[in-house]
């Protein structure tokens, strides 16, 4: 019997589906939001979360020797932002299952809580393995965005930020008529927030 083709992760209509459920949920999502917070280190230096924040980035500087991998002020936009209650919901993708963001997860403090399995994650970092040379500091400055987007809220004052793999589900065959699929859905992602 042949094997069945696996969904391509970067499925627009994935991404669409996810998007869709969110509003039905929640109400208003918006998609590519920025934060308006700064991408550099400096920009914590008067926040509690400094020091975690400084080690985590000397970590990945020192992972591979890439030491300015940061080129930007500003964090880069969300992939969707969910304004009440109030929390950033990111679509990973095997891309973002590499060493740096290993590292970068082993480091975080115990009471920073995410809506998701922090231990999963590492697990598909080790097991995944994944690698992006273009730029040759893609990794860790990919690393970097993504342990900021788990912090913002707590600078921010904002829900735990919600993630979710492209591979857990192909999230375009979800009908958002359907409220089973909605369900499905809600659970996936740990409920509705209180």
């Amino acid at each position: 019997m042949a094997s069945k083709p696996r969904h391509n992760e970067s499925c627009k209509e994935c991404k669409t589906r996810v998007e869709e459920l969110l509003s039905v949920i929640f109400g208003e999502v918006k998609q590519g939001y920025g934060l308006n917070i700064s991408s550099r280190l400096e920009g914590f230096k008067d926040t509690p979360y400094y020091d975690c924040l400084s080690e985590i980035f000397e970590l990945l500087q020192k992972y591979r020797g890439h030491t300015s991998f940061i080129h930007r002020k500003r964090l880069p936009n969300v992939d969707f932002f969910v304004p009440f209650p109030g929390f950033v919901f990111e679509y990973d993708e095997s891309q973002h299952f590499t060493k740096p963001r290993e590292i970068s997860l082993c480091h975080y403090p115990g009471h920073i809580k995410m809506r998701f399995d922090k231990e999963r994650w590492l697990c598909f970092c080790r097991e995944l393995h994944k690698k992006d040379n273009s730029p040759l500091y893609r990794d860790e400055q990919r690393a970097w965005y993504d342990t900021l987007r788990d912090f913002a809220p707590y600078i921010l004052g904002l829900k735990p930020t919600v993630r979710v793999f492209a591979r857990d589900l192909v999230w375009c065959s979800l009908q958002i008529s359907s409220k089973e699929d909605i369900q499905t859905f809600s659970e996936i992602i740990g409920g509705k927030y209180g």
